[in-house]
């Protein structure tokens, strides 16, 4: 019989994993080989540096007993809030069982997920092979070397690299099929429009509140068709500020009695002023946190969360 190998299991960090939390970090500092952290850090430093204001943590299980630890921040502020940082901590007894690898991944979605461009990691030990072999099969590259910026217990003064990847790549999806059901493939198009109160468009379609947009006609770029998609739904010009990205939503229409993969490209714009012609629905002017808790579809929050870190 073969030995079946338990999935790593990755959830918020709770209050409850404080025990679990402390023991995987004196394990990892004490080896004195990644984290500057002293072997003597107390408690409650060890425990903190995990949670805080605009820190995100995970932990990562397995077979139900927490082996690993990662956080995820904006790696600087206002003009520099685009990139993300992480740190990540696994119980050296659960070396080699995947553990890194899927916080790595997650970390990933979960940063463009937030909204994030790239994610950089500022410190990661030369010694360290085995995280900088993991890094750059996720994408990374070393950009930068800092000389002999980390005392190692066993081999003195050794260099530090600072490891850099875009998000772009990062292709998220939100929802999902019902099983056995297929899906029409649907290329669109939205833009989160803001006016001089830095308020957003929301429409009211016929299931369900969105950004302004829709499907492309054939052949249709995606500029004109959600510059045409405003004019139709908002009887609005709009001029296209930016690309927010792409993301996969799975939707289903109780109308059509179809499941659709909508392939949608996500744009800011702002508003130039009334189109020609009735609107085709009622456009509501939402606050940011009003519209994130308004749009029907994850992919629509997710691109509003976008356009808020470029513009708070």
């Amino acid at each position: 019989m073969k030995d079946t190998i338990a999935p790593v299991v990755i959830r918020p960090a709770a209050d409850t994993d404080h025990d679990a939390i402390w023991h995987i970090f004196r394990a990892v500092v004490a080896r004195r080989d990644t984290y500057a952290f002293a072997p003597d850090t107390p408690r409650d430093v060890g425990v903190g540096y995990w949670f805080g204001p605009d820190i995100t943590a995970f932990v990562a299980e397995l077979g139900g007993r927490v082996v690993g630890i990662y956080k995820l921040i904006a790696n600087g502020s206002r003009l520099a809030a685009h990139v993300s940082n992480a740190s990540f901590m696994v119980d050296p007894a659960a070396f080699g069982r995947g553990v890194g690898r899927a916080m790595g991944l997650h970390a990933l979605r979960e940063a463009r997920a937030q909204g994030y461009d790239a994610m950089q990691f500022n410190f990661v030990v030369s010694t360290n092979r085995r995280a900088i072999a993991l890094w750059q099969s996720l994408g990374f590259r070393i950009v930068g070397t800092q000389p002999k910026a980390f005392r190692h217990g066993s081999l003195g003064l050794v260099d530090a690299y600072v490891m850099h990847r875009f998000l772009d790549d990062v292709v998220l999806t939100f929802g999902e099929v019902t099983a056995n059901a297929s899906a029409v493939v649907r290329p669109s198009t939205y833009a989160v429009i803001v006016n001089d109160q830095r308020e957003i468009a929301v429409v009211t379609g016929e299931e369900a509140m969105l950004l302004p947009g829709g499907g492309a006609e054939d052949d249709e770029p995606s500029d004109a068709a959600v510059m045409r998609e405003v004019r139709e739904e908002c009887a609005l010009r709009i001029r296209i500020v930016t690309s927010l990205g792409d993301a996969i939503q799975f939707v289903h229409s109780a109308k059509d009695a179809a499941h659709y993969e909508k392939r949608s490209n996500f744009v800011s714009a702002e508003v130039l002023g009334p189109s020609v012609g009735e609107a085709e629905h009622v456009t509501r002017w939402l606050a940011v946190s009003d519209a994130l808790a308004t749009v029907t579809y994850a992919s629509h929050a997710w691109a509003i969360r976008r356009w808020a870190r470029f513009n708070t």
